[in-house]
């Protein structure tokens, strides 16, 4: 069964400071892979990005290998190909309560 996932994904230094470092890969994200919907926000130390991927893969692990492609896909095109993704979190999209 193909369910919809969402994944969150980090990549150490990517700080928010520095805007030319970030934007380039969130434009790409929203770019090449708007489907996805992706939401970029910073973990507590404000230097690692967390993107948000929703998805819809058969299971968890699908919907991980997929966000870690994409977001390292986006990392390569980007020339931030020295950092890399980490996936964190996967939750079935119908487990999250909207805001």
């Amino acid at each position: 069964m193909i369910m919809e996932y969402r994944t969150w994904t980090s990549v150490a230094n990517v700080p928010f400071s520095d805007e030319s470092i970030w934007l380039p890969l969130t434009r790409h994200l929203e770019r090449q892979h708007s489907e996805m919907g992706p939401v970029a926000t910073w973990e507590s130390d404000a230097s690692t990005i967390v993107l948000v991927l929703a998805d819809d893969q058969p299971d968890r692990a699908a919907a991980a290998q997929r966000a870690a492609d994409t977001i390292g896909e986006a990392l390569r095109s980007t020339g931030l190909a020295d950092r890399f993704p980490s996936v964190f979190q996967v939750e079935p999209a119908g487990d999250l309560i909207p805001a």
